[in-house]
């Protein structure tokens, strides 16, 4: 493909070795992970309201 020798059974398998393959190849975005268990700061002047019985959650819908 480029050229180059190809050393690997997987090399050659594919027909292109690693600086080819990931030359040609479409580059795929990766998520940056974010920390789901962190807490957040909590706002100041706001508190968390209370859940009365009967009111739905975001679970219950």
């Amino acid at each position: 493909m480029c050229g180059r020798p190809l050393r690997t059974e997987q090399s050659r398998t594919r027909g292109a070795g690693p600086v080819c393959w990931a030359a040609t190849r479409p580059r795929v975005h990766r998520p940056v992970a974010v920390d789901i268990t962190a807490v957040p700061e909590p706002i100041p002047g706001q508190r968390e309201l209370e859940l009365a019985p009967h009111q739905p959650t975001l679970w219950s819908l």
